[in-house]
């Protein structure tokens, strides 16, 4: 079969690396991927890549964001116009608006259409204080409800999601949860001598090392980060943060004001290098902003964590920490809980055979999100969707 992707943000070697690995195992099984993207990527053997040449930053502002997706919107209609003996088009948010061009370009393809669900818009930008015009609110829920309703498949990133969608009416055998993945194998080549190197050159090799790796922006709330190491009163415990957003040089202005000398900031690095950092971290760090409609997340950095096998801190309750809870491997607080949160990091640190016991719990949790697994998923309901055996 032949797929046509539409991602806006497509990445191959930094952030999150999602189409690329779904776009990369449909290949692996003998189907052909054109993917449109915004970015401009090096190219990857056997998938079409056409960029748009979009510009967006973190660092945009909300109406230059705005002029971001109506450009790729624009482009990308007719650059899949073009494309020849498409099957299935498969549109992954957000914005929302990337479901409008996918719908319109299944029907002009006559051809099935998967609207794959990474975020819950307009919920979030509204329920964030974001969007606040009355009309522009109707406009986009009516967006959203006609691309549901368009859509022949629906595929969500948590169960929460599902939730959501249900109570919006969406048919249930319409909605199908993926999560993002757990990429196992990986981890387990990265020898102890690449560790001991990375350790000794960001000299942090006596220290116990909480990382956050992602996006500096507004809904990550990084603050609380610093927020917590300001909690920390053991030296030997530093806080990690890594990447780019709109709001590293407040952040950064924010350390220095408060002169915590437990955090060090690093500028974005690439996947495999990200990678190295989750293995030689203690706790892996996952937050956001206090808001209930965040605890559907489904952070691609926080199945990473899993994947290498180590504790993760979250400040949300939610399906994430039910799923910890169940394996007995961590589990989530509450957004206020920011005492007890620094006295279990604090825990981690000096309790050695509870922090082995909920490494192997969290190892046994990862295998559910294993790649291969919930990637095979995604191939055989793009295939049951145009007709095709595996």
């Amino acid at each position: 079969m032949k797929v046509l992707y539409l991602h806006q943000y497509f990445n191959t070697n930094k952030g999150s690396t999602r189409s690329y690995e779904i776009a990369n195992f449909l290949v692996s099984k003998n189907n052909k991927v054109t993917i449109i993207t915004g970015n401009e990527t090096d190219p990857c053997r056997g998938i079409k890549i056409i960029s748009t040449k979009t510009k967006y930053k973190q660092e945009f502002g909300y109406m230059k964001r705005i002029l971001s997706f109506i450009h790729y919107m624009y482009k990308s209609f007719f650059i899949g116009v073009k494309e020849k003996g498409v099957d299935v088009v498969y549109a992954s948010s957000t914005p929302l608006t990337i479901g409008l061009i996918g719908m319109l370009l299944a029907k002009v393809k006559r051809c099935k259409f998967v609207f794959e669900v990474r975020d819950l818009w307009p919920d979030i930008p509204i329920a964030m204080g974001i969007v606040k015009n009355k009309w522009l609110k109707r406009f986009l829920f009516a967006l959203e409800s006609m691309i549901y309703l368009a859509a022949d498949k629906i595929i969500v990133l948590s169960p929460g999601m599902k939730e959501d969608l249900l109570k919006k009416g969406v048919k249930q055998e319409k909605i199908s949860t993926v999560t993002n993945f757990a990429d196992i194998d990986h981890f387990t080549r990265i020898c102890s001598e690449v560790k001991e190197e990375a350790l000794d050159k960001l000299g942090l090799k006596a220290k116990f090392i909480c990382l956050y790796a992602g996006t500096l922006g507004f809904i990550n709330n990084i603050e609380f980060i610093l927020e917590l190491a300001e909690k920390t009163d053991d030296p030997d415990i530093v806080y990690l943060i890594v990447g780019e957003g709109k709001e590293k040089e407040r952040l950064i202005q924010v350390k220095e004001s408060k002169k915590l000398n437990n955090v060090i900031f690093l500028d974005q690095v690439s996947k495999k290098e990200a990678y190295l950092l989750m293995a030689i971290c203690h706790i892996g760090l996952c937050f956001v902003r206090n808001n209930e409609i965040l605890n559907r997340n489904s952070q691609n950095k926080l199945f990473d964590f899993w994947a290498a096998g180590k504790p993760t801190l979250i400040n949300y309750k939610g399906w994430q920490h039910e799923a910890m809870t169940k394996y007995h491997a961590g589990h989530g607080f509450d957004y206020s809980e920011l005492t007890k949160m620094a006295a279990y990091v604090k825990t981690m640190k000096s309790d050695e055979q509870m922090y082995m016991d909920i490494q192997e719990n969290i190892k046994r949790l990862a295998l559910n999100h294993e790649k291969t697994k919930l990637v095979s998923k995604i191939e055989t309901t793009l295939s049951d969707l145009v007709g095709n055996t595996l």
